[in-house]
């Protein structure tokens, strides 16, 4: 138990930060910073049942999350308190082990001989609005999309500026492409995805944007229009590719969208293929949770490989080469902890 006590500390103490999250109550501890509660005080400040910020004290104090001192006093690190705003990113991935944790009963089944393939895409209803919560979060905290197009280097950016015709493919809920289109309005744009109620959903929040120079359209990466062959300057993919049934396919077929002078950037996430070597970084127990709950498990599905979350860099560029790109048209850039993104140029690029 020495070993698992700190793990059933953690899970159960996650559950109830997410509790917090939905309550509002990291919210109104962080508009108050270094201010000591009573449980009756951040009650009537956060609009809580006073029964109900007593329980969940006793789950964050006990796991050390919160602080309670005599005369039930609380009090909270700010760093803390503004780590799980709901424009943070770490705190979407805590909301995520909702996704995860109603669904062990059907992942079990998947592991079994007879069972199951995977665990569909229909059974992440949350799924869309979940990554477009993590999208936009992150694009806040790391200034997106310019500080992205000048990381990719390639004349991306000013190209972007005097005006190009750009893809997305695998746009979700939109977040990328719509800041990206609002950033850039001399360029023009595309945005494809399998979901036509996430479509739905993204072409009411571009007409609330203004965005004249974005159309959201029903595309597959296996598939890909003909009319679209050779037709734009710039293609760029976020979070999705280790998701695909069909990567290798995907890879290809982006460069076949591509005209003779363009650039593909592709963000996933950096881990190592070395699965020995990944799993001494303990931050990949939540990608790897993450991928067996839905990354790999949505891929296994739909009759597809199931790469996983980690497929790693060196796998990543392995099937880039395969499907066509040579070594001198690919870079990896490591963008912080959690990102590689991947840019390939055909011919000149964008210079």
């Amino acid at each position: 138990m020495e070993k698992l006590a700190p793990i059933l500390i953690s899970a159960h103490a996650g559950s109830a930060i997410v509790a917090g999250h939905y309550a509002g109550l990291w919210t109104t501890i962080h508009k108050h910073p270094d201010k000591k509660w009573t449980i009756s005080e951040l009650s009537e400040k956060a609009g809580c049942k006073e029964r109900w910020v007593r329980e969940w004290v006793g789950v964050l104090a006990s796991a050390g999350v919160l602080k309670l001192e005599e005369g039930m006093i609380i009090s909270c690190d700010r760093d803390v308190a503004k780590t799980l705003l709901p424009t943070s990113a770490v705190l979407q991935l805590f909301t995520e082990l909702e996704m995860c944790l109603d669904k062990e009963d059907k992942i079990g089944a998947c592991f079994k001989k007879d069972g199951p393939l995977g665990v569909g895409y229909s059974d992440f209803p949350k799924f869309q609005e979940w990554m477009g919560n993590w999208s936009c979060c992150r694009n806040k905290e790391k200034n997106f999309p310019e500080r992205f197009m000048k990381l990719v280097e390639g004349g991306v950016h000013e190209a972007l500026e005097k005006g190009i015709r750009v893809l997305e493919a695998g746009c979700g809920r939109g977040q990328h492409v719509m800041a990206v289109a609002q950033r850039y309005p001399n360029s023009s744009f595309v945005a494809f995805d399998i979901d036509e109620k996430t479509l739905e959903l993204n072409r009411v929040d571009a007409e609330k944007l203004g965005l004249n120079n974005l159309e959201f359209v029903v595309g597959d990466f296996c598939n890909m229009r003909p009319e679209w062959a050779n037709h734009f300057d710039y293609v760029m993919m976020y979070d999705c590719m280790h998701d695909l049934p069909h990567p290798d396919k995907a890879m290809e077929g982006l460069k076949t969208v591509l005209k003779d002078d363009g650039v593909v950037t592709m963000l996933d996430i950096y881990a190592s293929s070395d699965m020995v070597k990944e799993t001494k970084n303990p931050m990949s127990t939540v990608l790897y949770n993450i991928s067996l709950h839905h990354c790999m498990s949505v891929s296994l599905a739909s009759g597809g490989v199931g790469l996983g979350a980690c497929w790693g860099v060196e796998l990543a560029q392995k099937m880039l080469i395969e499907a066509g790109w040579e070594e001198k048209e690919l870079r990896l850039i490591q963008d912080g902890h959690m990102n590689a993104v991947y840019v390939m140029t055909k011919g000149k690029g964008l210079m």
